[in-house]
This record gives structure tokens, C-alpha cells and sequence, in this order.
């Protein structure tokens, strides 16, 4: 890989040509984030492989204005200090989607601003995310209507820099997930927070449910506070340290729970 690089005044090294074998210098992929001092950086994306996006302030925010037609949110992800903005309600699913992932450890929402060489085609991904082996992932959700058109160029951008960076890339559809898997997924997701973790109500609720049996009532045989009973074996069901059918409506009365940790916690 051959570079051309200037030391601006900030100390920041800025690459202006670039070209590995095989990739010509207008087919390189150059990303614009902030550094950890908020200074706002460009530099090809093969050279991003040690910086942290997942925590870094978002290059891009949803402009709102009357008659606009998307919902913009935010989402707060477990153990996080900084709620991940999402543009419509299809970017919340998305998040969830990578909330509920094992493979996630972290986060974040517009951290990178990608485009070609000479600056065409830009285009800044829904999420990126630290992956618990040290990888990362690139989330983006598939768009409608009108906004599709420019797609097929969006994805080839998304593929050479997943290519170029060594990240993996993602889209998200709702049909990735059953309709009741994601509504159940949106329900149980407000109990995600470590907070609502506590060793010995775990331990009893996994005794409780050594065979499976509706949530309510293997709840009320753990002699716990009801109410707060409840909330953690929510959480621990959208941990899923206890189980329930994913793929069919979860409703608390009759829906069946199990542990497949029963026989752990009675030892």
C-alpha cells in the first residue's frame, strides 16, 4: 500500500492518495469522523481499523420539520451513557435487532460518513457496531419507496468499505423476524437494563422454572414481590437465561417459560 500524507496544524494525518493492490486510488473508500477530541477527521477506511466508532459523536442528525414523514427516536442501549439516535421506525427495529444480538457489545448510531475518492456517493449507515470479538459491523436498514432509488449505489459503497475496512455489513429488513418475534421483542426490550439484574431472584425464578409452565404462575411460586419478581425474570427472558417460544404471541398467563439452567440453580 502506497500513501501520500500531509501533517495538518491540528497534528492530524490526513492521506490524500491512496492505492492498495488491486483498488485504484478513485475506488478507495474514505470515512469522516470524530476523533476522540471531536475533531472532525477524513482518512481512507483501511485505516480505521483501531478507532472506536461505537464511541464516538454522530457525524449526521435527522433534520425534523412540519409535514416531515419519518418518526425520528432515540434508543438507549443496556449498560450505554448515550441513547443511539435511529431516523424512522424501521432504524428503532433495527436497533433492537442489535440490542437483542449476542454478538453485540456495543453500539452507536451515524458515527461515519463514507464515500468514494472524490467525495461522491456519500452516504452515512444507520449503525455501526463493536461485535464481542473485537469485530465490527456495519447496520444499515433497507429504504423505501423514492429513497430506494439511489440503493444499488449505496450498496456498493457499503460492500467495498466492508471490503477495504475488514468490517462486516448488514441490512436490515423487517422480514429478518416473524411478526411475533419483533413485537415481542419490543415489549420484553424495555426490560434490558442490567439494573433489573439480582443473583437470588435469578436463582429462585430458574427453580421455579425447571418445567416449563406459565410466567405468573411460576413467578407467584418464588414467594417474591410480585411486581418486582416480575421484571426480572422479563429481563431474564430477554437475556435469555429462561425461554419462551419466540416465533408465538408472549402473553405472561399462559405463555409457557422454562430454565435451561434448572438444574444448575437447584444444585
Amino acid at each position: 500500500m502506497f500513501d501520500t500524507a500531509r501533517i495538518d496544524h491540528t497534528g492530524d494525518v490526513h492521506v490524500f492518495a491512496i492505492r492498495e493492490k488491486g483498488c485504484a486510488v478513485r475506488d478507495v473508500v474514505w470515512a469522516e469522523f470524530h476523533s476522540p477530541a471531536g475533531r472532525l477527521v477524513r482518512r481512507p477506511v483501511s485505516q480505521l481499523l483501531r478507532e472506536a466508532l461505537e464511541e464516538r459523536e454522530p457525524v449526521w442528525k435527522p433534520v425534523q420539520y412540519r409535514g416531515k414523514q419519518a418518526i425520528a427516536t432515540w434508543w438507549r442501549p443496556a449498560g450505554a451513557a448515550r441513547h443511539a439516535g435511529c431516523a424512522t421506525l424501521e432504524a428503532l427495529a433495527a436497533a433492537r435487532a442489535l440490542e437483542f444480538d449476542p454478538e453485540v457489545a456495543a453500539f452507536t448510531a451515524w458515527p461515519v460518513r463514507l464515500s468514494w475518492a472524490d467525495g461522491g456517493g456519500a452516504h452515512v449507515p444507520d449503525f455501526f457496531a463493536r461485535l464481542a470479538d473485537g469485530r465490527a459491523r456495519l447496520v444499515v436498514r433497507a429504504p423505501g419507496g423514492t429513497a430506494g432509488e439511489n440503493w444499488p449505489g449505496v450498496l456498493r459503497l457499503l460492500d467495498a468499505a466492508g471490503r477495504q475496512a475488514g468490517w462486516q455489513v448488514r441490512v436490515h429488513t423487517p422480514a429478518d423476524t416473524s411478526v411475533a418475534e419483533a413485537e415481542n421483542r419490543r415489549r420484553l426490550s424495555r426490560y434490558r437494563h442490567a439494573r433489573l439484574a439480582d443473583a437470588e431472584a435469578a436463582r429462585l425464578l430458574h427453580v421455579a422454572f425447571a418445567t416449563p409452565r406459565p410466567l405468573t404462575e411460576g413467578v407467584a411460586a418464588t414467594g417474591l414481590p410480585e411486581l418486582s419478581a416480575l421484571a426480572q425474570a422479563h429481563h431474564l427472558i430477554w437475556k435469555r437465561d429462561l425461554r419462551i417460544d419466540w416465533n408465538l404471541p408472549f402473553v405472561p398467563a399462559r405463555s409457557l417459560v422454562w430454565s435451561p439452567a434448572a438444574s444448575r440453580a437447584v444444585a
